[in-house]
């Protein structure tokens, strides 16, 4: 199985191999260690208090009404009693309260059933009951069911305006006649009003049911520290998995050892403080946009750029001759993709599934950024043939690739063939291509007899050492 998957990786592409090892790692991360932090730091949610205001105007009579109580009784099964409050008024000509909130769900949803329509549409009256109902409560919220017009609208308007301003909320359910633009002035809030028509009650009620729980939860406010430190360090688990990652799709392509100490410290560390430092940057822009919906979303990109940014930058540290500052680029840009991937999913899937497939894209792309950017800029490589039929490709400059037996060497050759810790290292010096072996090993008896210790090489030039074939390429040649 080893061998399967080696021969399998050694035929992909460098990006899409760092993407891999990029997106597993901060996989891994977030689902082991992140969703851990956030579990164990979130604020426990507040019980809520809803009051469900149902219209049983005579307008609802005929098929309307069997499906209105279908979906009021799937709202009351859906809903923890043990936590959270519920009780059901009703109104058309007056407004009764049908059920208080010491109802089990038996009791409610009886209640449900024997509704029967009949008189006018009394939602002034209606309000008035459900605002006396909810003094002193805790996370207020009224789910209001109406298929009208109110039979003064103005004296309902206010109410809804008097209702607000005590902090309850007030989402509605509209269908038939309910004029939409009516309902959004009892809301003052658009995003509050959801219209039916038949056979879409049901899911009007689910869709209402989930905007009571994000209004009414308050887990998520942390404050600007805690909140800051709350997320920087969840940023800072999904950095940590990317860099250690990436240091390990790095060693593997090269056939080293997968960590080293000094590594798994640089790496650990460095990519947990670039994550931190992303999640807070992203934590602060978000704050003052929390409810403009598109800065919002720029906020929270802003965050995962820089996190992409510092994790690039100190990729660059492990990948020889990767310009710095390129790395940084590519990171963002990696960082700005996979943030938009991860804002898509978690508009379509659950909060969890985003945030851990959201995770896999986003290590996948900021590694996928780093290695193309590497790629791009490659105007020397070193290809390195392990054997017929695997091979890599390393990038020639300033900084020395260093060929010898030690588990820190770029190119590893063995000591059983009788390589030193130390034998050579190849780079690029004004210009030229130098082959620079180590002046210790003349003291071998394998290689007294070596005079000249230094040697040009140009493309096409190739050195074989042990088993490992060496070959000079240019102008970013690569298969």
């Amino acid at each position: 199985m080893t061998m399967n998957f080696q021969n399998l990786t050694q035929k992909l592409p460098k990006p899409i191999l760092f993407g891999i090892f990029g997106g597993l790692g901060c996989l891994l991360a977030a689902a082991i260690f992140g969703e851990m932090w956030l579990s164990l730091t979130r604020r426990p949610p507040q019980p809520q208090t809803v009051v469900l205001l149902m219209d049983t105007s005579s307008s609802m009579s005929g098929g309307k009404l069997p499906e209105v109580q279908a979906a009021a009784t799937g709202f009351v099964d859906r809903q923890n009693l043990t936590v959270n409050n519920l009780a059901i008024v009703e109104f058309a000509d007056n407004s009764q309260v049908l059920t208080n909130f010491d109802a089990d769900k038996t009791e409610l949803k009886q209640a449900i059933a024997n509704l029967t329509p009949s008189g006018g549409t009394n939602l002034s009256q209606g309000l008035k009951t459900v605002a006396s109902l909810l003094q002193n409560s805790n996370t207020p919220n009224i789910l209001l069911f109406t298929d009208g017009q109110p039979n003064n609208p103005r004296a309902s308007e206010s109410i809804a305006r008097q209702i607000r301003d005590t902090g309850i909320n007030l989402v509605t359910v509209g269908t038939g006649d309910a004029n939409s633009n009516y309902l959004t002035s009892l809301t003052g809030n658009p995003d509050l009003v959801f219209f039916a028509n038949s056979g879409e009650i049901d899911q009007a009620f689910r869709a209402a049911e989930k905007a009571i729980s994000q209004l009414s939860d308050t887990s998520g406010d942390y404050g600007l520290i805690f909140g800051i430190f709350r997320i920087g360090a969840w940023s800072g688990f999904l950095a940590l998995g990317i860099g250690l990652a990436l240091i390990v799709g790095q060693n593997y392509n090269l056939r080293r050892r997968l960590l080293s100490s000094r590594e798994v410290a640089l790496g650990s560390g460095g990519g947990f403080l670039a994550g931190v430092i992303g999640g807070a940057i992203g934590q602060l822009a978000l704050l003052p946009t929390i409810n403009l919906p598109t800065l919002a979303i720029v906020a929270r990109m802003t965050g995962w750029t820089f996190l992409g940014t510092l994790v690039g930058g100190g990729t660059s540290l492990f990948v020889p001759n990767l310009p710095r500052g390129k790395a940084f680029v590519a990171g963002g840009l990696g960082g700005v993709l996979g943030a938009t991937c991860f804002l898509l999913l978690n508009a379509v899937v659950g909060v969890i599934p985003a945030r851990l497939v959201g995770a896999g894209i986003l290590g996948f792309c900021i590694g996928l950024a780093i290695a193309f950017s590497e790629q791009l800029d490659q105007e020397v490589v070193l290809l390195v043939r392990w054997n017929n039929s695997e091979s890599t490709t390393i990038s020639l400059g300033k900084e020395p690739i260093e060929l010898g037996s030690s588990r820190n060497a770029h190119i590893y050759l063995s000591r059983d063939a009788g390589f030193p810790v130390k034998f050579a290292k190849i780079y690029i010096q004004e210009g030229k291509i130098l082959l620079e072996f180590d002046p210790s090993i003349q003291k071998l008896p394998k290689f007294q007899n070596m005079k000249i210790l230094k040697q040009e090489l140009s493309d096409g030039s190739n050195r074989k050492f042990g088993d490992v074939l060496l070959e000079i390429k240019q102008k970013n040649i690569l298969k």
